[in-house]
């Protein structure tokens, strides 16, 4: 699973049969709860993620978590 600092908030994106799937992460205790309400593009590459995120979530940014990150 792909891990992402989406404006301070930890986000999980997962590929399966062709599809990207989006989970909230709990990083202390590693635990992952679908998220339905947010769509990734199945034709989006990897690479393309971040900028797709923070596109989605731009409204959360603060000083203090100004970006969207890939931490694993």
């Amino acid at each position: 699973m792909l891990i992402y600092d989406v404006f301070g908030r930890h986000i999980g994106v997962q590929r399966q049969d062709d599809r990207w799937l989006v989970f909230r992460v709990d990083m202390s205790e590693q635990k992952f709860s679908r998220l339905y309400d947010v769509i990734i593009p199945d034709d989006l590459t990897e690479t393309e993620i971040v900028g797709w995120l923070d596109d989605i979530f731009h409204e959360a940014a603060t000083a203090k978590h100004p970006d969207v990150t890939r931490i694993r």
